[in-house]
């Protein structure tokens, strides 16, 4: 078989598959515009999905450091099994703790992050447009302040939830634009 038969049987298959990434881009553009609509719940969802994904590691490192009994480095594996364990027994028990965990977690990412541009941008001045880096190392420090000054009135706890909204309505509206995308049989987009 020819590369051209190749790629036109495997073109002729993507063009079939097209609706489904439209049916998938709208299920995941729904689910964005449900997490914006009700964002503390998508916050307490990450925040449990945390918590379970701690668990289940944590569990698997201890089942590992007990197959491992004769390295040198069994200790410290035990300890970290026990950290990821307890972390998602904390996470799960309290999940309003773990979700203000998160949230100062990512202003503290924030800012961190918002530093580290800033101070990239003003060691660059000689470059071109190392004002943008700048500015967004600026907006980066404002926003983990904002997020920071809202977890007094429990503003940024919902915060974790509006971003995964907002990711789920950008993905979905990529896989819209895949599924909507025509071609013309050898893969181009037909005019």
């Amino acid at each position: 078989m020819g590369d051209n038969q190749m790629k036109s049987s495997f073109n002729a298959e993507d063009a079939r598959g097209n609706g489904w990434f439209t049916v998938l881009g709208i299920v995941m553009i729904l689910t964005g515009i449900g997490a914006f609509a009700f964002p503390m719940v998508a916050s307490l969802s990450v925040e449990l999905l945390v918590g379970v994904a701690f668990l289940v590691g944590g569990i698997a490192t201890l089942f590992q450091a007990f197959q491992e009994k004769e390295w040198g480095g069994v200790v410290w594996l035990l300890a970290i099994g026990i950290v990821y364990v307890l972390g998602g027994i904390v996470f799960l028990a309290n999940p309003f703790g773990g979700l203000l965990a998160l949230t100062v977690f990512l202003g503290m990412v924030f800012v961190a992050e918002g530093l580290t541009r800033l101070i990239l941008g003003l060691q660059m001045r000689d470059q071109p447009r190392w004002g943008l880096l700048v500015a967004s190392g600026l907006m980066s420090i404002v926003l983990g302040v904002l997020v920071f000054s809202g977890i007094a009135n429990g503003a940024s706890l919902a915060f974790i939830g509006v971003l995964v909204g907002i990711n789920f309505i950008f993905a979905g509206s990529a896989f819209v634009a895949l599924g909507s995308a025509k071609t013309d049989g050898t893969g181009n987009q037909a005019a």
